[in-house]
């Protein structure tokens, strides 16, 4: 019964681990309203970074950083992903391109740390 009990925990341990992955290169932007949580995200330069944008709103969004090119639209309770490998060191608004909603205070940084 204690070899089942263990064999059971390692399981369900190993799936936690590989269910997290390795956070590293990946961050997570999700809308609340007219804000995004994690309104400053870090990542490294010279790096791949997947930008993954989570819309938990009845309604639609942008997701815009105008200087790795990105625009996105996001239908109401949608997922968007962008992988791009910032080069230079630097902090680079984000915001959300819908009519109204940067000006309602949508937006935030991302830093690329050296």
């Amino acid at each position: 019964m204690k070899r089942l009990y263990w064999m059971a925990a390692l399981f369900i341990l190993a799936l936690l681990v590989s269910a997290c992955g390795s956070g590293e290169g990946e961050v997570t932007i999700r809308t609340d309203g007219m804000r995004f949580i994690s309104d400053e995200v870090h990542v490294k330069a010279g790096r791949p970074v997947t930008v993954r944008v989570v819309n938990r709103d009845g309604y639609s969004h942008a997701f815009d950083i105008d200087e790795f090119d990105i625009h996105a639209q996001l239908a109401a309770r949608a997922t968007f992903d962008a992988t791009f490998t910032p080069t230079e060191p630097g902090r680079y608004r984000f915001y959300c391109g819908s009519p109204g909603h940067e000006a309602a205070g949508m937006a935030g940084v991302l830093v690329v740390d050296p």
